[in-house]
């Protein structure tokens, strides 16, 4: 498969998920000033070591300060965005078209997204336990402030999309 079809197909994928996690956010936290998101980190080379795609989204808080989610912290593990984390199927049919399929959605179950250039009602998410609980730690750990889960939401947060494809490993990345 030619490399620019392939990297069509992760930042489409990505781009879905990048829109499925800043809204949530966006609509279930109030406090939240901005999001966006690091470059799509791809590892691996898939054949001895397992291809892996990541990206970590970042929420800034109306106080100035500024978190990553999906980063391993002394205190906790957290899971992270990604291939198996969040987008459940990256990958061509026999006919060479893409097929995205997003982890969790509406109804809480796996939604194909494949022919959607942005995010449909029903692939939103109703609710993220990965997202509450990373946010949930952040704000204990006094990272975030003046961030409560709300359903006022952050109605004028900006959100920054970002599907640039860069080799590494996404928990080294710093904004």
């Amino acid at each position: 498969m030619e490399k620019k079809k392939v990297e069509q197909l992760y930042q489409h994928g990505f781009q879905l998920l990048e829109e499925q996690t800043a809204l949530y956010i966006k609509e279930n936290y109030s406090g939240i000033s901005k999001i966006e998101f690091s470059p799509i980190f791809i590892d691996g080379d898939g054949k001895f070591t397992m291809l892996t795609a990541n990206v970590v989204p970042v929420v800034y808080d109306e106080e100035g300060n500024s978190v990553l989610l999906g980063i391993p912290t002394e205190k906790e593990d957290q899971e992270s965005y990604g291939l198996l984390e969040g987008i459940y199927a990256l990958e061509f049919d026999l006919w060479k078209n893409e097929v995205v399929y997003l982890s969790d959605s509406a109804t809480g179950k796996e939604i194909d997204v494949s022919k959607y250039d942005h995010l449909p009602d029903q692939a939103k998410l109703a609710e993220s336990r990965k997202i509450d609980e990373n946010i949930t730690a952040l704000i204990e750990d006094g990272q975030l402030q003046g961030v409560e889960k709300s359903l006022d939401g952050s109605p004028q947060a900006k959100i920054n999309y970002n599907v640039e494809i860069k080799k590494g490993e996404y928990w080294k990345w710093q904004p």
